[in-house]
């Protein structure tokens, strides 16, 4: 007589998502990227020149062009003109070129081309004003590695090797601020050139930096 096992009970496998994974993943969402400060980006330290920049940041759509080596003129024109031209129904927006002193030339060509393209438009009008603004850039150079200075002296000079040559070596001492500034980077300043671009006055800037325009006076 066969044996009657009992019945198999059906089991079915629920996953049940944890509730502290759930919300880890929901109150950690990745933080959107912050855009850094005027002042900070464009290299300005002075407190007169951050409470300038801070009210520009704060009232104007200020978009900033670094301008390198390998930047390629017509490029970084149109990105120009189409941020100063872009419609904005909040505020108004402000073009900066921002350039190290070895690129200051192709920085000033991109200005020119964008001035003269901006001068030729007739809705809105042509206007443009331009002010620049100078910040510096502090670099790193990694001092020497403080290897000795070893100077050979030989004596006697050559004498038709009758007299053997002495080797006197010579080690240059070092100032006790030689010997704790050793190894240590130095930092040198490196000139920025920044330069604004709209297509209104901007008082602020006008008052700190001067104005350049093709308005004529009224």
């Amino acid at each position: 007589m066969a044996s009657l096992g009992s019945p198999r009970r059906a089991v079915s496998h629920i996953h049940i998502e944890s509730p502290t994974k759930r919300k880890r993943a929901d109150t950690n969402p990745i933080p959107p990227n912050k855009r850094a400060k005027l002042e900070t980006s464009l290299n300005i330290s002075s407190s007169e020149d951050i409470k300038t920049l801070q009210a520009v940041d704060s009232k104007y759509e200020v978009q900033v062009h670094s301008v390198i080596s390998s930047s390629k003129i017509q490029k970084k024109v149109t990105s120009v003109l189409r941020h100063l031209n872009s419609p904005s129904t909040v505020k108004t927006n402000v073009s900066v070129l921002r350039a190290k002193a070895s690129d200051a030339g192709k920085l000033v060509s991109i200005a020119e081309i964008a001035k003269r393209e901006l001068g030729k438009q007739t809705d809105p009008d042509g206007n443009w004003y331009q002010y620049i603004a100078l910040g510096e850039e502090l670099k790193e150079i990694p001092r020497s590695d403080g290897n000795t200075i070893i100077e050979e002296t030989k004596l006697g000079g050559a004498r038709g090797g009758s007299r053997d040559d002495d080797d006197d070596d010579f080690e240059t001492m070092k100032t006790p601020f030689e010997r704790a500034i050793q190894g240590q980077p130095r930092m040198r300043g490196v000139p920025i050139m920044n330069l604004f671009l709209c297509r209104i006055s901007i008082e602020e800037l006008k008052r700190r930096y001067g104005e350049q325009t093709n308005t004529l006076p009224k």
